[in-house]
């Protein structure tokens, strides 16, 4: 077969829709919507595949319809259908997907003059495809697909054609995808130095210069840090949806579809399950039970709290504060009353300071929720009078716990930690200040640890730590 002879203008060009003209997967991610609404759906929709793929894709096809302006399409593809329009040729998109939401992509975008798609009978998907399209054709064909399920088409198609999956004697017309590093995004390793907060119990118990107890702290941190990136991708999953509606969200690997969501299904399954069965052999019981329960309640986060309102900050201050539990727990060192209140009230503020992020966004209806949260614009004002009382009270308990040891601690010149509340005090009115300006966006803690002032302070902190530890100065 010749690749590159001209293509009469006479042939039909058949389009697949999933991975090809999107490179979502609509089925399964109409699959995903279904499931988040509840037990009951979920028990539904395994009962629904249980008879059979084609009739749970149009059961829930009917429950649940796609969007389509919210989907990703290729640009490839498009100026691929333009050109075959433009030549006056039939273009047609051939689907498994169901007919309605095929039929719904296709009206949309104005491009198709005939749509055919999967019913509850029928999954139109590989040799069935096939039939449908010869009988349609009734003559020479071009097919553009992506999948192993459209080699029999590909073999009798007179152009074959696809976007990724490209095996012999098919033509790519886009780049070689990039999965290992969309994946690698996905697991947002860069978000991983907020799992630093394991070592806290190991700096402030002075035991930081033992190798064992280093080694036990660096496996908790790399343990949380594997199965949060689990954690990211499940959530990106269920938010497929909403991150497309998100004006930064949109470009995430699974939104954008440059993650395809059988990889990361996967790869979130090997994280989660791998990750606290791991520590439970290397660090103990207990630490793999407190992993399993961070794993449970941002789970619980991600799906129900996220969306009541100051619960979701209160356990977003719990979930930071368990990292710092966690890391006493697996060094086996009992962890301050103290450490874990300043924690939580610090952590308090920056998850208020989160959400005040997000609403300070321009927004037309000052009463309409945030997506995906219980709060509205008109409560900005109210976060952030909560936001910065809690960091004044981080800051007062730790002036306490400061004067606290003070009066028991024999060694060095614990006096100097008070500065300590100085640097915390010009951070927090700093991080506000700019939040105030609209010069933070997003994570707070993302950004702390980009923002050359804040590392730096850090760095100072460090210091007087240690030096208030090893110095005795005699004040």
């Amino acid at each position: 077969m010749n690749l590159h002879a001209p293509i009469a203008t006479a042939r039909p060009l058949y389009v697949d829709l999933d991975r090809t003209l999107t490179p979502a997967d609509v089925s399964l991610e109409s699959f995903v919507r279904f499931a988040r609404r509840g037990l009951w759906p979920a028990l539904l929709l395994l009962w629904w595949l249980l008879r059979g793929r084609a009739v749970a894709k149009a059961m829930v096809a009917r429950a649940c319809p796609v969007d389509p302006a919210r989907l990703p399409y290729r640009a490839e593809v498009l100026a691929l259908i333009a050109e075959a329009r433009a030549q006056g040729r039939r273009v047609v998109l051939a689907s498994g997907s169901h007919q309605r939401n095929v039929a719904r992509i296709a009206r949309h975008l104005g491009l198709f003059d005939a749509v055919a798609g999967a019913s509850a009978r029928v999954n139109l998907k590989g040799q069935r495809k096939l039939v449908w399209i010869v009988a349609d054709a009734a003559g020479p064909f071009d097919y553009l697909g992506d999948a192993p399920a459209d080699r029999p088409i590909w073999q009798a198609a007179t152009g074959a054609l696809s976007v990724d999956h490209a095996p012999a004697g098919v033509r790519r017309i886009a780049p070689r995808p990039r999965t290992a590093r969309a994946l690698v995004k996905a697991m947002r390793p860069h978000q991983w130095a907020k799992n630093a907060l394991v070592f806290v119990p190991l700096a402030t118990s002075g035991l930081w210069s033992d190798p064992a107890l280093i080694l036990r702290a660096a496996g908790a941190f790399l343990f949380f840090s594997f199965a949060a990136s689990g954690v990211y991708l499940v959530n990106d999953l269920l938010d497929i949806e909403s991150d497309r509606a998100h004006r930064t969200k949109r470009h995430r690997p699974l939104a954008s579809g440059a993650l395809p969501i059988p990889h990361a299904l996967v790869a979130a399954a090997l994280l989660l399950v791998a990750s606290p069965i791991a520590a439970w052999g290397t660090l103990g019981s207990r630490f793999a039970l407190v992993l399993a329960g961070y794993l449970v309640l941002t789970k619980a986060y991600s799906l129900r709290l996220k969306a009541v309102v100051t619960l979701d900050v209160i356990v977003l201050a719990c979930l930071y504060t368990l990292r710092i539990f966690a890391g006493a727990v697996a060094i086996a060192v009992p962890v301050s009353s103290w450490l874990l209140t300043f924690a939580i009230f610090l952590f308090l503020s920056l998850a208020y300071l989160k959400r005040y992020t997000e609403l300070a966004q321009p927004s037309e209806d000052p009463r309409r929720l945030l997506g995906g949260r219980g709060y509205a614009p008109a409560d900005v004002e109210v976060v952030m009078m909560m936001g910065v009382a809690a960091a004044m009270t981080s800051i007062l308990v730790l002036a306490l716990f400061i004067s606290h040891v003070s009066e028991v601690y024999a060694h060095g010149t614990p006096q100097l930690l008070s500065g300590l509340c100085l640097i915390l005090l010009y951070w927090l009115t700093r991080l506000w200040t700019m939040a105030r300006r609209g010069e933070v966006s997003g994570d707070p803690i993302a950004f702390a640890i980009t923002d050359r002032r804040s590392l730096a302070l850090g760095a100072l902190a460090a210091v007087l730590v240690i030096v208030a530890q090893r110095v005795p100065l005699g004040l």
